[in-house]
């Protein structure tokens, strides 16, 4: 009598179920090291306060029109994805920003570090689970 468990280790074992493990760690370890990359690049950048003038919302994703100084003392304007608590217009927010021959080129709310763990989390316990079908995989099968 095969269990539905042992259909699924024994289907782990095959040499797909093998390379389906190996891929989704290396996947899910490649996404870790981006996610951890993007943020320690968006800790390195210059940051500012500036104020949400408007919140914006299209389907489930929420942004905010804010605006800052910027590194030449102008006013500049941008549309930030809001990936961490709600700024209603008024709000008072810190930006990094990221600057190249003088401009601002790319921005981002200072408290998003929030998605970034967010998205680190799920990756590593993805990782626990490709480590555990790996190990499941490339055991050796019992002999009867």
């Amino acid at each position: 009598m095969i269990t539905e468990g042992g259909v699924v280790a024994k289907s782990l074992k095959s040499r797909t179920g093998r390379i389906v493990a190996a891929i989704v760690l290396v996947g899910a370890v490649g996404g870790l090291v981006l996610v951890m990359r993007a943020s320690a690049e968006q800790h390195s950048w210059a940051s500012t306060e500036g104020v949400v003038q408007e919140r914006l919302k299209s389907g489930k994703s929420v942004s905010v029109k804010v605006e800052f100084p910027a590194p030449d003392g102008s006013k500049q304007v941008m549309t930030l994805s809001e990936n961490g608590s709600a700024h209603p217009p008024g709000d008072r927010v810190t930006i990094r920003y990221d600057v190249e021959n003088g401009r601002v080129v790319e921005a981002a709310l200072a408290d998003n570090d929030q998605a970034h763990w967010v998205g680190g989390i799920m990756l590593g316990v993805l990782i626990l689970g490709a480590l555990f079908a790996n190990f499941m995989a490339w055991t050796p099968r019992p002999r009867d």
